[in-house]
């Protein structure tokens, strides 16, 4: 899996035919010139390239359920929702894809759902479970840097030597509920990572499905490993 920018996978084209890509519009995409960009990227996918997801913000308005339509109707395989704090925002999100699929002729239940934890906290003391939520619902992505910044914790806190206390108890969580509702959990990388196959190492020993490269060096190395 390749988390990437609209301008970054047009320039990269030939780095992840084969991945499925989530095509990360998340900081203006309720705006119609991301549909635009989004519709321009998945032009230039092949028809045998991987699936395509869209990153999207939590939506809290009108303009959020506009927004879906446009990006509903260039057909993605799915969404990813950031910023998820857990089974209310998934349920909610789930309606307006509905309402969204209905506008635009589409098979209702046909665009799957992945959620992102990290950014938002709260699904950390959620005693709610993803188990049946929504039958949208593929896979779970936690953000690490989300949490880490969140919480205004370190990532490695160097004192006791260890991983951060917040990010070790979000990390197990966001694996405890993915395994609860039998879906798939992968962890989200960072930019500045340089050496992902040990990061995807790490991920599967804690019980993750895998990693999610953020460039295409990142996506090479996995590949190759």
């Amino acid at each position: 899996m390749f988390c990437t920018t609209p301008d970054a996978l047009v320039s990269q084209a030939d780095a992840h035919e084969s991945a499925t890509v989530i095509l990360d519009i998340r900081k203006h995409w309720v705006t119609k010139g991301a549909a635009g960009e989004a519709q321009a990227a998945l032009r230039q996918r092949r028809s045998t390239a991987g699936s395509t997801l869209f990153r999207v913000g939590r939506p809290d308005d009108e303009a959020g359920q506009t927004a879906i339509e446009r990006l509903v109707a260039l057909r993605p395989y799915g969404f990813v929702l950031s910023g998820c704090d857990g089974a209310a925002d998934i349920q909610k999100f789930d309606v307006m894809l509905r309402v969204a699929e209905a506008s635009q002729g589409i098979e209702a239940g046909s665009t799957g759902l992945v959620a992102e934890l990290g950014e938002n906290a709260a699904f950390v003391l959620s005693q709610a479970s993803l188990k049946d939520v929504s039958q949208r619902l593929k896979a779970v992505i936690f953000d690490s840097e989300g949490v880490t910044q969140t919480t205004k914790s370190q990532a490695f806190n160097a004192a006791a030597s260890r991983t951060g206390a917040p990010l070790l108890l979000a990390r197990a969580v966001a694996v405890i509920k993915a395994r609860q509702a039998s879906i798939a959990c992968y962890e989200l990388l960072q930019e500045r990572d340089d050496d992902p196959q040990t990061l995807r190492d790490i991920a599967l020993a804690d019980g993750f499905s895998g990693v999610v490269a953020r460039n295409a060096a990142q996506l090479a190395a996995l590949s190759a490993s």
